[in-house]
């Protein structure tokens, strides 16, 4: 009974299939949007790989990023905790030599800061981007995100604990053969949970198929549903002093229209007036009412 171990609760990875899927599947969307989103800068037709999502310790994944990258913090209500966008700072440097003329085979000198063109270039693709991904979003979850800070190099962003469970959704972009470069969201897994339920229930339309059996079968069942049907011949208005002295025998004057509604629940389905038919009380329809089925 001595080699008992510590478990911290809701951080098994067995326990986030459903989250990792969902975002598998925004990811492809999101993806097919990033390759659109570079391709009037980079001149070339991008190729973009996605990757699938992972859980990765907030350390480890700050071991991966080189220490001059671009790294935007940024709020995402109504999730919680903060979600970051890293973009490589090669690719930045390679984006504005495509952008102005070049091959994007220019070296990258040894530096700590970006340049205003840079600057530019980071703000115009990170709101694009983020625009793109809460486009993404939209059918799970309503986002409203907002930026914090811009840095360059994740010991500037420390927006989570080195020991915090986070999701990582990778982009590995591509403009030529010998060249990638990864583009990450990450965000606390803590704030993914409130939403895991909603991930699992959407899935593409893609995905829907259709059974012409059962189709057919509860289009049958629906077929000898009964429904009441009824309509009004007048509706007399009264004052409430009149109301109030109503007694057995009173006459009421009523006006009978000539089209008379048809009601079904709420919904008026038809026009008609009322006549006889076989010695019976009958209403006939005269117009259907518009929307109806026919």
């Amino acid at each position: 009974m001595n080699d008992v171990q510590t478990y911290a609760f809701g951080r098994g990875e067995s326990q986030t299939p459903q989250m990792l899927s969902g975002l598998d599947r925004l990811g492809e969307k999101l993806g097919r949007r990033l390759r659109t989103l570079v391709e009037p800068i980079s001149g070339v037709r991008p190729h973009v790989g996605v990757q699938d999502a992972q859980l990765i310790d907030f350390a480890a994944w700050s071991a991966q990023v080189p220490s001059f990258s671009s790294i935007g913090v940024y709020r995402v209500a109504p999730l919680k905790g903060q979600m970051l966008l890293r973009m490589d700072a090669t690719m930045i440097s390679t984006l504005v030599d495509c952008f102005y003329g070049g091959i994007g085979n220019r070296p990258l000198p040894a530096r700590g800061e970006f340049t205003p063109t840079e600057d530019r270039l980071i703000s115009r693709i990170s709101e694009a981007l983020i625009a793109r991904m809460v486009e993404s979003w939209t059918d799970i979850l309503p986002l409203d995100v907002s930026l914090i800070v811009r840095e360059t190099g994740v010991g500037f962003a420390s927006a989570a604990p080195s020991d915090e469970q986070m999701v990582l959704q990778r982009f590995n972009l591509s403009i030529t053969r010998d060249q990638e470069w990864p583009i990450d969201l990450l965000f606390p897994l803590s704030s993914l949970r409130a939403v895991e339920p909603l991930m699992g229930a959407k899935a593409t339309v893609d995905e829907d198929r259709t059974d012409p059996i059962w189709q057919a079968r509860i289009a049958n069942r629906m077929r000898d549903i009964r429904l009441p049907a009824r309509t009004v011949l007048a509706r007399p208005n009264l004052s409430l002093a009149d109301l109030m002295q109503l007694k057995a025998g009173d006459i009421i004057p009523v006006t009978i229209s000539r089209s008379l509604p048809l009601i079904v629940g709420d919904r008026i389905v038809a026009h008609g007036s009322i006549g006889e038919q076989d010695g019976r009380a009958a209403f006939q329809i005269e117009k259907l009412a518009q929307g109806s089925a026919k």
